[in-house]
């Protein structure tokens, strides 16, 4: 199966919001705060079109089939400077989703490929990005280094 990969369109919100369901249907599987909040459909769909689509510093990159079936999703943005840090312009990806059904097929690599390919470009010529993911996500922490990220950060949280 070949795996495409283009910057979204205002017209893909809702396919794109139907993987986020997915998505946080997994994140929670982890922690039940990352389940879907009722009122974020509307809420993500507004910034999505008014912040991701052909903006200079974040993007939604999808993952299709041949047929133009939605494998995979991932958001992409450009986070500033650290003020004390020597933290440069950095990416940040702050989601990245592919159905269950088509994991370990390469659509994750081609994902953060066109990521990576989308941080270097001019105007963000970043030189690095990083994503998160929940400490029990094994497989998660796997793929990405399997891919060629490195763990440089962990967080920690107490429950108040």
């Amino acid at each position: 199966m070949e795996v495409r990969t283009r910057h979204a369109a205002e017209s893909d919100g809702e396919e794109i919001l139907e993987l986020w369901h997915k998505f946080t249907a997994h994140l929670s599987k982890y922690d039940d705060r990352y389940s879907h909040d009722d009122q974020a459909d509307e809420r993500w769909l507004r910034y999505f079109e008014n912040q991701l689509v052909d903006s200079k510093y974040g993007t939604v990159i999808v993952a299709e089939n041949d047929e133009g079936e939605p494998l995979g999703v991932l958001e992409a943005r450009v986070m500033g400077d650290h003020p004390i840090f020597q933290l440069s312009n950095h990416g940040y990806v702050h989601g990245l989703y592919v159905r269950e059904e088509h994991r370990q097929e390469g659509v994750a690599a081609a994902l953060l490929d066109a990521a990576a390919d989308w941080f270097r470009e001019d105007p963000r010529g970043v030189d690095y990005y990083r994503i998160d993911v929940l400490a029990d996500d094994d497989t998660a922490s796997r793929m990405l280094e399997s891919h060629g990220l490195e763990p440089v950060e962990c967080v920690y949280e107490q429950r108040l």
